[in-house]
């Protein structure tokens, strides 16, 4: 979606650069070393264009349980990644497994809108599944 130069700048301003494979395949339709690649290289490829380190992974898709699985979050923590984000909905707590976080979307256009979301997520907090 971004070329190799608008990364870098991102990147250079400041901008975390996160993994998320290279041809955004639904990690649980893969067969384990497929999987295992598709993480491997686009954390490599990420790498080589930024010059520095991938630490912070995204699920293509990613719901818990349907588009990837306990095996995938352990695939992420082997290939060194520290944190990886799904799209489960919610807040995520102290306990919570940093290789599964969930998020949401802060796009509201009013402040009250945002609030009652926020409200909503945070009795959805994750806690530790791992």
């Amino acid at each position: 979606m971004m070329s190799s130069e608008q990364v870098r700048s991102h990147f250079a301003a400041g901008m975390t650069i996160g993994g998320h494979t290279v041809t955004h395949p639904i990690l649980a339709r893969l067969a384990p070393e497929a999987a295992r690649r598709e993480i491997v290289d686009g954390r490599e490829r990420l790498a080589e264009i930024i010059g520095d380190r991938i630490e912070v992974f995204a699920y293509p898709s990613g719901r818990p349980g349907r588009d990837y699985g306990p095996e995938h979050a352990r695939m992420v923590r082997d290939c060194g990644f520290k944190a990886a984000v799904s799209t489960a909905w919610g807040v995520a707590s102290t306990g919570a497994d940093h290789l599964q976080l969930p998020r949401f979307t802060p796009w509201d256009r009013s402040r009250g809108r945002f609030g009652l979301r926020l409200a909503q997520n945070l009795r959805r907090t994750q806690y530790a599944t791992a």
